[in-house]
């Protein structure tokens, strides 16, 4: 949990802080946020130290916008240059840092294919929002189930396909850490529609032993905190362990 970032959530209104020290990464995120999660489990995943700041998106503090004109996170920031945009991070992360392994699969065929299933596992992704968020009427949870159930085919079909447990083979790779913050959603509100899938089961259980998944999770309770509240219309940022002493933490690999 700590590795997602433990300073409270800066607001409109609060100072920027001052700029990283040299060669010094720092993400600009939101520590609920599954986007920031993505280049998280990645950065972990490379053994990477760095600094952390975390806004509160419903009141977004005003210079987040220079840092992203989109005012979304994950900003990555480094030397005074940001790029923002969770799969963008996440593979520069990957391709700038040798850390302990590649996480992008070698073989130019195979990551096409783990491209063509993540824009399948997309269909998951929003059909689980339009089961937990928004669908109130038994067609549009209908429709929603049955995206949630394409996807989850698409995913059933290439693990088999490989004989491996993980999208990127042995072990977890860039493609099960882009897929894996809204299957950890999926199982708090829908664990019941994970459980009518035996491979997708098996493929939640062996990514929870997974080192950077067990850094950057939150404990159920404290996540359930926050999606009530997120339901709500008025999300609270600061639930769990918070850190009032300054607005910029660092995040160690070493540290679960």
């Amino acid at each position: 949990m700590a590795y997602m970032g433990t300073g409270r959530h800066l607001v409109t209104g609060d100072p920027e802080p001052p700029r990283p020290a040299e060669d010094v990464l720092r993400v600009y995120g939101m520590k609920f946020c599954p986007f920031v999660q993505r280049l998280k489990l990645v950065m972990h995943a490379k053994d990477i130290d760095h600094e952390n700041i975390n806004c509160n998106l419903k009141r977004k503090p005003e210079w987040l916008f220079e840092k992203n004109p989109r005012g979304k996170v994950p900003v990555l920031e480094l030397n005074g240059r940001t790029i923002y945009e969770s799969d963008i991070t996440s593979r520069y992360i990957d391709e700038v840092y040798p850390g302990n392994r590649k996480l992008s699969t070698a073989d130019p065929w195979r990551r096409a294919e783990e491209h063509m299933l993540l824009g399948d596992l997309d269909k998951s992704i929003s059909g689980f929002y339009g089961v937990a968020l928004a669908a109130t009427d038994d067609e549009k949870r209908k429709e929603a189930f049955d995206k949630i159930n394409s996807g989850y085919a698409s995913l059933e079909k290439h693990l088999e396909k490989y004989g491996q447990p993980f999208i990127g083979g042995k072990k977890p790779g860039i493609s099960d850490y882009m897929f894996w913050p809204f299957l950890e959603r999926m199982h708090m509100l829908l664990m019941y529609q994970i459980q009518q899938h035996a491979v997708i089961m098996k493929y939640y259980h062996d990514m929870l032993e997974d080192p950077a998944v067990i850094a950057c999770r939150h404990p159920d309770d404290v996540h359930q905190q926050f999606i009530a509240t997120y339901r709500s219309g008025d999300p609270v940022h600061d639930i769990g362990d918070v850190d009032d002493t300054s607005p910029v933490t660092m995040c160690r690999s070493s540290k679960l």
